[in-house]
C-alpha cells in the first residue's frame, strides 16, 4: 500500500539513507496513491522533508507531479492530498508553502498561500468538478459560443 511505502521510504531516509525524491514519487505518482504515500513519509520523515532543498526535494517532486495532473485528476487527489499536508502544524505549512513560493520564483507570498477560505475546499472541489462535467456537456452539444478560430 502507498502510505507504508511512504512510510518505508521515510523510514530509511531518517536513518541516514538518501531519499530520490523525483523516483520515488513517480511510483506513486497516481492520483488516488500520492497523497498516502505522502502521509507516510511525512509521519515517519517530517524533520527530513523540512530540512531538504526545495529545487531537489519531495516538495519539487509533488510539485512537478501535481502540475502535470489534469483538472480531474487533481480532483481526485485532492482530499489525501490535504489530509497528508494536514498533518504538518501551521508553521511547518509555512515553510513549506515558502518552498513553493522559491521554486516557482516568487511573485506570490507563502502566507497568501496558506489563508483559509470560509467554503469547505471538498465543496469547492465538487463545484469545478460539475463545472467541468458541464462544460463538457456544452461542448458536446455544440451550445458554447463559437470562438474566433472556429469560425
Amino acid at each position: 500500500p502507498p502510505d507504508l511505502r511512504g512510510g518505508a521510504a521515510g523510514l530509511a531516509w531518517s536513518l541516514g539513507a538518501s531519499l530520490d525524491a523525483a523516483g520515488a514519487a513517480a511510483g506513486v505518482s497516481e492520483p488516488d496513491r500520492l497523497g498516502d504515500w505522502l502521509a507516510g513519509l511525512f509521519r515517519v520523515a517530517r524533520e527530513e522533508v523540512l530540512a531538504e532543498a526545495a529545487e531537489h526535494g519531495v516538495v519539487h517532486a509533488v510539485d512537478e507531479i501535481v502540475g502535470d495532473m489534469t483538472e480531474q485528476e487533481f480532483l481526485v487527489a485532492l482530499p489525501a492530498l490535504r489530509q497528508a499536508f494536514a498533518f504538518f502544524p501551521p508553521r511547518e505549512r509555512a515553510q513549506i508553502a515558502e518552498q513553493l513560493v522559491a521554486l516557482r520564483g516568487g511573485g506570490e507570498s507563502a502566507h497568501s498561500m496558506l489563508d483559509r477560505h470560509d467554503a469547505d475546499p471538498l465543496t469547492v472541489a465538487a463545484a469545478h468538478a460539475l463545472e467541468a462535467r458541464v462544460d463538457e456537456v456544452l461542448t458536446r452539444e455544440h451550445l458554447t459560443a463559437a470562438t474566433e478560430e472556429q469560425r
